[in-house]
């Protein structure tokens, strides 16, 4: 493997490269300051390399790639330090804790979010009680959707309050959003309402504030033209990137189908343009060798004017330069390596954006490109197929299989699924990406024109509709997709090592390459026991963190059964959000309509009472009658108060005996805190969801 590693950087040097520096990246992100080497060291570096550079390489070659490494290493390091501005003294995180206002700039397009209005905010300035002080660094807020509503790019604003740190996963195994803002770098976030006002307008970047004008001009002529509110959502989403429109249920039926990626502009919107555009300038003869740089240039101008037309989002970005690299090597070097020109639109990417390596996007889209790359042609070559048609649909299902191989893996550690028909669902939506990206357009440019705009608007509903109907139907066909995959990274790189030997063992026909694929098998294997071991021997008694709401989850090795209020049994966004990421992890039903785990209950006038691991668990979430007054006090274990249901501890004290007190969260903050203060003075042992997060309680199965 190391050889196979040696051998493929010597031939792909900006592979090498590029692969460094994101080390350099992903070390100072985990490991800080500790892996971090000065200025001063890296001089003395490139100064050692160039001087040994000039006497005989050969004899100081492993000193030369060592110097190589760390000079790349730290290189990464260094520019994540400066794109990341936190060592700043007036950024936000050295000084959030003295604000009381602050005036910022609106640097991205807002974003609907039910009733409210998500921006991202670049803060210039912040007032401490004092004066106002120069500051530096990003939030972000939620705004009252009737005042927020006009606000656009560069609008400058003068906000009351005090942005807070976004907060952790409050479950195990959740999303973490607070890490996907790191990345962004976005550290604090803050409900704002209405406590804002616009004082005047600026434009950070000229560009920008143009794209996303003419995305929301198109935006609009596409919204009166489609009049069907699902074709309209792809129609959007697949056009220009728009996905407000797109319905949960049609985002669930393309998730589970494996097609997803259509719904996401990225390298196969891009892929499509510049196909359409090198075949069009090549039947126009523009393909021979005298022409190769004015191809390009058409090539790449067209290229940013669409990524102009989607409002420069960042998966667009990341195609474009991905494609404008292609078309600048296929320029340069006839016959120059594809491996070499990827490598090297990644390496600018991260330079400008270094914390692009951490983006999900950025993975899947350079892993599906490197694996067509390789793997198609190897694929397709297995086939003859004569007849035409035939031809293309192998074409297809080899493009196909090579993405999923090259994705799979990561697909499965991000999104906990892996999509059965993928194969067939491509077959529909990638030509049909191509139909609806052209009639689109085809769209856009006709708009003035009535008739011809309400003719092709009218056309590109009926195929989409028939387009979505397709692939709800392949989304509810049993087995369409497996569910509840949990893998650590370590099993994700395993899983790739396993593909990549079975590839090779293919490939090279060499049988060391089968030994190492079973070895890797057999550490997935353990692996995946390790992980799930303790699971099958304990048992939990677990309160969610979730908002407003009364969630209890049992769990009896593998077995659960969940006790939650009606809203959140009846909120499937919920459910998914924060109870199935927990239930995944531990190997449980991710639905509960799978729940095996049968428990005694005993419905009361103010709750329920359930019994689990011979430990009574009374929930109240209801008012306690006032005639209630059994003489002995009601023995319980755990105690749960929900709802608002007890306002006063001596509502309970005297009429239960209990060793621990539980407040979930659907308590209001007032009621929580008040109780908490009460429980502290009569000395319960009590735990607040709210105040203290996540309650679980584990107990070990005597083996």
């Amino acid at each position: 493997m190391i050889f196979l590693m040696k051998m493929i950087f010597s031939k792909y040097p900006f592979l090498r490269i590029t692969f460094f520096f994101a080390l350099g990246i992903v070390g100072y992100h985990y490991l800080g300051e500790s892996v971090l080497i000065s200025w001063i060291g890296l001089t003395a570096l490139i100064l050692t390399y160039t001087l040994l550079a000039f006497k005989d390489s050969f004899k100081f070659q492993f000193v030369l790639s060592l110097l190589t490494f760390c000079i790349l290493f730290g290189l990464g390091s260094q520019r994540l330090k400066s794109f990341k501005g936190e060592k700043r003294p007036d950024h936000l995180l050295n000084t959030a804790h003295s604000i009381e206002a602050y005036k910022a700039v609106v640097v991205d397009a807002p974003e609907e979010k039910g009733q409210t209005i998500r921006l991202k905010l670049e803060i210039y300035g912040i007032y401490d009680g004092q004066g106002w002080q120069q500051a530096s660094g990003f939030v972000s807020v939620y705004l009252a959707r009737e005042k927020a509503q006009d606000l656009i790019y560069g609008d400058l604003l003068y906000v009351s309050g005090r942005p807070v740190l976004t907060d952790p996963p409050a479950n195990p195994g959740e999303f973490n959003y607070r890490g996907y803002l790191i990345y962004n770098r976005i550290h604090h976030q803050q409900f704002v309402g209405e406590d804002f006002q616009v004082i005047g307008h600026s434009t950070p970047n000229w560009l920008m504030a143009q794209s996303i004008t003419l995305r929301s001009y198109c935006t609009e002529r596409i919204t009166n033209l489609i009049n069907d509110e699902y074709a309209r959502g792809v129609a959007l989403a697949l056009v220009l990137g728009v996905k407000d429109d797109l319905q949960d249920d049609l985002i669930r039926a393309f998730s589970a189908t494996g097609a997803m990626h259509v719904l996401a502009v990225s390298g196969l919107h891009v892929g499509i343009i510049y196909a359409i555009v090198f075949l069009l300038l090549k039947a126009l003869g523009l393909s021979r060798k005298k022409y190769r740089w004015l191809l390009a240039a058409v090539s790449i101008f067209i290229l940013w004017g669409y990524a102009m037309l989607t409002g420069l989002s960042p998966s667009v970005l990341r195609a474009v330069t991905m494609f404008t690299f292609v078309a600048l090597g296929r320029a340069m070097f006839r016959h120059g390596s594809i491996y070499n020109t990827l490598a090297a639109s990644a390496m600018a990417l991260l330079l400008y954006n270094p914390y692009l390596i951490m983006s999900v996007g950025f993975q899947l889209s350079y892993l599906a490109v490197f694996g067509i790359v390789y793997l198609q042609p190897k694929l397709y070559a297995l086939v003859t197929v004569r007849h035409k048609i035939m031809d293309k649909i192998w074409a297809i299902t080899c493009v196909s299989i090579a993405a999923q191989l090259a994705t799979a893996p990561l697909s499965m550690l991000y999104f906990h699924q892996f999509p059965t028909y993928f194969l067939l669902s491509n077959l529909v939506v990638i030509p049909a990406a191509f139909v609806i990206l052209l009639g689109g357009v085809a769209l856009l440019v006709f708009s003035a024109v009535p008739v011809i705009s309400t003719t092709l608007g009218w056309l590109l509903t009926k195929f989409v509709v028939g387009v979505n109907a397709l692939v709800i139907w392949l989304s509810k066909i049993p087995g369409s997709k497996i569910e509840g995959i949990h893998l650590s990274i370590i099993d994700t790189w395993l899983v790739y090592a396993l593909i990549v030997f079975f590839i090779l063992l293919v490939v090279r026909k060499r049988i060391v390459y089968l030994k190492l694929a079973l070895g890797v098998a057999a550490c997935f294997a353990f692996s995946q026991w390790a992980q799930f071991r303790d699971f099958s021997i304990t048992r939990e008694f677990s309160v969610l963190d979730v908002s407003n709401a009364s969630v209890l989850d049992l769990r009896n090795g593998f077995d659960t059964r969940l006790y939650a209020d009606s809203a959140f049994m009846a909120n499937d966004d919920k459910q998914r959000f924060h109870l199935l990421p927990k239930r995944r992890s531990s190997g449980s039903a991710i639905r509960l309509k799978d729940d095996r785990l049968a428990l005694p209950r005993v419905d009361l006038a103010f709750g329920y009472m359930t019994v689990f691991n011979g430990h009574a668990i009374t929930v109240i979430d209801k008012s306690i009658p006032q005639h209630f007054n059994p003489g002995v006090p009601i023995k319980t274990d755990h105690l749960v108060l929900s709802a608002n249901a007890v306002t006063d501890l001596r509502q309970v004290t005297s009429r239960f005996k209990f060793k621990e007190l539980i407040l979930d969260t659907s308590n209001s903050w007032f009621i929580d805190s008040k109780l908490m203060k009460q429980s502290q003075e009569l000395q319960l042992n009590c735990h607040s969801v709210r105040q203290n997060g996540y309650y679980s309680k584990v107990w070990r199965n005597n083996l």
